[in-house]
C-alpha cells in the first residue's frame, strides 16, 4: 500500500513541476510578446500559445494540490465530529468525487476522440486542440488516484480503533 501512494506522489510531484515549467514558459512568452511589440513585431499566436500552456498548467497541477490538500474544506463543521465521523463523511465526499472526475476524464477522452477527427485546429496558430483537451483528462486521471489514495485512507480511519 505504501508503494502505492509513493507512486500517486511521486507521479503528481512530476506533472506539478512540469506546470511549474509552463508557469516559467508561459512568463517567458509573454514578456517576449511585449518586448517584440515595442521593438520589432509581436509573436504571432500567442494568445494561442499561453491559452494552451494555460491548460498544461491548471490540469497538471490539481493532482498534487488535492494531495497536499491545498483545496478549501469546511473545517468549522468537521471538527465538531469525532474522528470517526470524520473519516465516514471524507469517504462518501471522495466517492462522490471519484465518480465525477472519472466521468470527465472519460468524456474529455471522448471529446478529445472526436476534435482529433474533426481536425479542430485553434485560428491563429493552428494547433490542434486535441493533446490539449488529452492533458485535461490526464490531469483529471491523476486527480482519481490522489482521490483513490483518499479513500483508503478514510477507509483506515473508519476501521481503526
Amino acid at each position: 500500500m505504501n508503494l502505492f501512494f509513493l507512486f500517486i506522489r511521486n507521479v503528481t510531484k512530476f506533472c506539478d513541476k512540469i506546470a511549474q515549467i509552463g508557469v516559467f514558459l508561459m512568463l517567458i512568452l509573454v514578456v517576449g510578446n511585449i518586448i517584440g511589440r515595442k521593438i520589432w513585431k509581436p509573436i504571432f499566436g500567442v494568445y494561442d500559445y499561453v491559452s494552451y500552456i494555460g491548460v498544461i498548467i491548471v490540469s497538471f497541477s490539481i493532482a498534487y494540490c488535492a494531495l497536499q490538500k491545498g483545496h478549501t474544506q469546511v473545517e468549522l463543521f468537521m471538527t465538531r465530529f469525532s474522528k470517526k465521523t470524520q473519516s465516514i463523511i471524507d469517504f462518501f465526499t471522495n466517492l462522490i468525487s471519484l465518480g465525477i472526475f472519472m466521468l470527465t476524464s472519460w468524456q474529455l477522452v471522448v471529446f478529445g476522440n472526436d476534435m482529433r477527427k474533426a481536425g479542430e485546429l485553434s485560428m491563429t496558430s493552428l494547433t490542434p486542440f486535441y493533446p490539449f483537451i488529452y492533458a485535461i483528462s490526464i490531469g483529471c486521471a491523476l486527480l482519481c488516484l490522489v482521490i483513490i489514495s483518499d479513500i483508503i485512507k478514510s477507509l483506515i480511519g473508519v476501521f481503526e480503533k
